[in-house]
C-alpha cells in the first residue's frame, strides 16, 4: 500500500493538529520549545504540496506551539517557511509526519518499536 492509500484509509478523517503533534513526540519537543529538529539524507527529501507548488523538505524545526519551520527547495530555489496547522492540507501533514516517523527512532514505553505511522497514532495521539 503506497502512502496515498494509507492516507486514504486510516488519516482522511485526522486533523492536522494531530500530525504536527506527532512530529512534536517523535522530535522529543513535546512542549515546543524550538530544540526539536530533523535534517532529511539528501537522497531521500520528502516533497510536499505547498501553495500549489511541490517543494523538497531539506529540514523540518518545530518552531512554535503547532508550527513548523521548514527548509524547502525547487530546482535552484531554496526557502525557509514557517507553517500553522491551518497552513497545509492534511494530507502534506501527513507525509511530514510520515517522513519524520522514517527517519526518527522511536519506542514504545516498553522499548518495542512501533510497526508503522499508524500504530505510533494508535499509541501516541489516540
Amino acid at each position: 500500500m503506497d502512502i496515498e492509500e494509507q492516507f486514504r484509509t486510516y488519516w482522511d478523517t485526522r486533523e492536522t493538529d494531530e500530525c504536527f503533534k506527532g512530529i512534536a513526540i517523535l522530535l522529543d519537543d513535546e512542549e515546543w520549545t524550538g530544540k526539536g529538529e530533523l535534517s532529511f539524507d539528501a537522497s531521500q527529501l520528502p516533497i510536499i504540496s505547498l501553495d500549489g507548488a511541490s517543494w523538497q523538505v531539506k529540514s523540518l524545526k518545530i518552531h512554535g506551539r503547532y508550527e513548523l519551520e521548514l527548509q524547502l527547495t525547487n530546482k535552484d530555489l531554496t526557502k525557509t517557511v514557517c507553517i500553522t496547522d491551518d497552513d497545509i492540507e492534511k494530507f502534506e501533514a501527513y507525509k511530514l509526519l510520515h517522513a519524520v516517523f522514517d527517519n526518527t527512532d522511536h519506542e514504545k514505553c516498553d522499548g518495542e518499536d512501533y510497526e508503522d505511522v499508524e500504530d505510533f497514532y494508535g499509541w501516541e495521539l489516540s
